[in-house]
């Protein structure tokens, strides 16, 4: 019996990624007909259109499209118009991450944030901006040694 259940999963179809849409409106063109019910439900407009905008020679298109595909068109509409309009090209898209938030270390922005009397956001910023020397200089002030100095600077440009 327990050979019966493992059998009947192993040959159930995985449902449809974000992959597989991308791949359906551009170089796979797969009509909206061929997907499963399940599948069809699973499209996000506003997904496919993150992972299309990351194509550099689409981003104009998309950014166009956007404001008709996310609210006023439906998930099915959506899909055709990526079908009809997208060329038949299977391209790279690289994901574009977000910028760490904890890219530097914590005390250094406290003191950053102490010298300057700004936010802990602008304090970024301005490490953003400050080299490793200007941000030394800085921090020795406040009469850290130098190991400390060396480990709080980690991350902090040349």
């Amino acid at each position: 019996m327990a050979k019966v259940k493992a059998v009947k999963e192993a040959t159930q179809i995985k449902g449809a990624t974000i992959f597989d849409f991308v791949d359906g409106v551009t170089h796979k063109k797969k009509e909206w007909s061929k997907w499963s019910e399940s599948d069809q439900k699973k499209f996000s407009p506003f997904i496919v259109n993150r992972w299309l905008s990351m194509r550099s020679e689409l981003i104009d298109l998309v950014n166009m499209l956007q404001k008709y595909t996310i609210g006023t068109l439906t998930p099915k509409e959506t899909y055709r118009v990526y079908y009809e309009v997208l060329p038949q090209n299977k391209g790279f898209a690289k994901y574009i991450k977000g910028s760490k938030d904890d890219a530097y270390n914590l005390k250094l922005i406290d003191q950053i944030v102490e010298h300057y009397t700004v936010s802990k956001s602008e304090a970024v910023d301005y490490l953003d901006l400050l080299n490793a020397d200007q941000v030394t200089k800085i921090v020795s002030l406040y009469g850290y040694t130098d190991a400390e100095i060396k480990t709080m600077i980690k991350g902090v440009k040349k």
